[in-house]
């Protein structure tokens, strides 16, 4: 990449699920354009007001998700309302309605599951541990588009799901406890057992509470990854 890029494209994010994570995704991108371009990028960020009792329940119960559909769908139509030339939505669940989505926008939106995958099959990866919601593996939103590309998806048992799903929830409610990390750390390395050689961050929100440099094999973070593909198609770099 060269320095001194032009911005030259508004981006449209849809946050708030959860906020922590929104912004965080927010500022990689501003790291971004202050390494290599001239400007920080126009962006507008719509934080949709998702219930905190329906945010627990999808989580946790997996129901009701369909509720989300009607409250992204007016975020998209603010968004293209105010002529934003992207959308990106840094959570992986909702990508259960990414093709509706995609219907309802004048402007492309980049998904996080899409440009995952990619990253894997750029590092020739063929087995790779997956954690992530509880409604995201039951809807394959990765192992449907790995399998395609002939590469396996390891999956947490159903305990350690119920883990995963408890801290997700503790994670959005600022209220992670001490022995968080240590649970999903110990899931990890069940992974890597089970011969996964990475770890996919399936929940965006499960960064903010784990090193991604602590383990023998690479996390790959789908907040990180989706972060680097929208900055690159903001600036116009070559992919």
């Amino acid at each position: 990449m060269n320095k001194k890029k032009n911005v030259n494209k508004r981006l449209g994010i849809i946050g708030g699920m959860g906020p922590e994570t929104s912004s965080k995704f927010y500022l990689e991108l501003i790291e971004r354009s202050r390494k290599f371009c001239d400007s920080n990028p126009s962006i507008i960020m719509d934080s949709v007001p998702i219930p905190f009792s329906l945010e627990e329940e999808i989580i946790q119960k997996s129901e009701n998700v369909h509720k989300f559909l009607p409250i992204l769908k007016e975020s998209i139509e603010r968004l293209n309302k105010i002529e934003v030339d992207l959308v990106v939505i840094p959570c992986n669940t909702v990508h259960i309605f990414i093709d509706d989505l995609r219907k309802e926008s004048d402007v492309p939106i980049i998904s996080i599951i899409e440009e995952t995958l990619r990253k894997v099959k750029e590092e020739g990866l063929k087995n790779v541990g997956l954690l992530a919601t509880k409604k995201t593996i039951e809807s394959k939103l990765y192992e449907n588009p790995m399998r395609k590309n002939r590469i396996n998806v390891i999956l947490s048992t159903v305990v350690e799901q119920n883990d995963i799903s408890r801290i997700i929830i503790e994670i959005l409610g600022n209220k992670a406890k001490n022995n968080s990390k240590k649970i999903l750390e110990r899931i990890i390395k069940n992974l890597i057992k089970r011969g996964s050689e990475a770890i996919i961050l399936g929940c965006t929100d499960l960064q903010i509470i784990l090193d991604t440099d602590e383990f023998e094999v690479e996390l790959l973070d789908s907040m990180k990854i989706l972060a680097e593909s929208t900055f690159q198609r903001l600036v116009d770099f070559e992919r």
